[in-house]
């Protein structure tokens, strides 16, 4: 039997390598761009300084594609991001999903200090109709168009960044028309793995309610076990006495 095996083996073997079989394998990146994604855990979602979730904790994802169209000075994308809602300032419930494009890069000539990134973002609340939102009437869903100029500030000691951001919305939050601007700054902690870094923002059109206000954060940073880690502060100044504007929120999240 052994014999008759190892006859059989050997008369296979030419053969086998005459008609060799190829088996499918996905390629390891796309013929052009690249895809990437992130997840965090947050124990409060806070945008602009207002509460999204009431006293509950947001599980938050995107995913992104970007393609290089000139380089160092115009890159593509698109994308989407998700996250839990309940509660929070504007009694939402539910999910939110953020879908946006537009355009990043560096400033030509002066490509060693300045960036900047224009584009367009789509706040969409599934579920939230005419008949739920937070007044009974009109819808949440909007646009928001955006650009922003970042800088590199030279300095031997550590890395400093200084950003400018402007968001025009015709038809914000429940239709109220508004513009938000925000300037911030992070400096990374010399010989420390830490990043501290704050912010301030400003409604400058009058909201419905007179809720035009402005909110502050201030963050400390790090990267540890290929996870980013983050603890927050932020609080509103003219929102409304009636809302808890101090937070203080805690992050966990990894890129892909």
């Amino acid at each position: 039997m052994l014999k008759k095996l190892i006859t059989v083996t050997a008369l296979s073997v030419p053969f086998a390598i005459a008609s060799p079989v190829k088996s499918f394998e996905f390629p390891d990146k796309l013929p052009y761009g690249e895809i990437s994604a992130n997840v965090a855990y947050y124990s409060q979602y806070v945008w602009r300084g207002e509460r999204q979730n009431d006293g509950q904790s947001a599980v938050q994802g995107g995913l992104d594609y970007g393609v290089t169209l000139l380089d160092t000075y115009i890159d593509a994308y698109v994308g989407f991001w998700g996250s839990n809602v309940s509660g929070g300032t504007n009694t939402l419930s539910g999910n939110e999903l953020d879908y946006y494009g537009g355009f990043a890069g560096a400033v030509p000539l002066l490509e060693d200090y300045f960036s900047y990134d224009v584009g367009f973002l789509y706040y969409d609340y599934p579920g939230m109709t005419d008949e739920n939102t937070a007044n009974g009437a009109r819808n949440v869903d909007f646009f928001e168009y955006y650009g922003s100029l970042s800088l590199a500030v030279p300095n031997p000691v550590t890395d400093i960044g200084i950003s400018y951001y402007y968001g025009y919305s015709p038809s914000g939050f429940q239709q109220d028309e508004y513009d938000y601007q925000n300037v911030s700054a992070e400096i990374a902690v010399p010989n420390t793995p830490f990043t501290i870094s704050g912010s301030a923002g400003f409604t400058g059109s009058e909201m419905e309610g007179g809720n035009a206000y402005s909110d502050y954060m201030a963050s400390l940073s790090t990267s540890a076990f290929g996870l980013d880690l983050g603890l927050s502060y932020t609080t509103i100044d003219g929102y409304g006495a009636d809302v808890e504007s101090d937070q203080v929120i805690f992050s966990i999240g990894k890129s892909f």
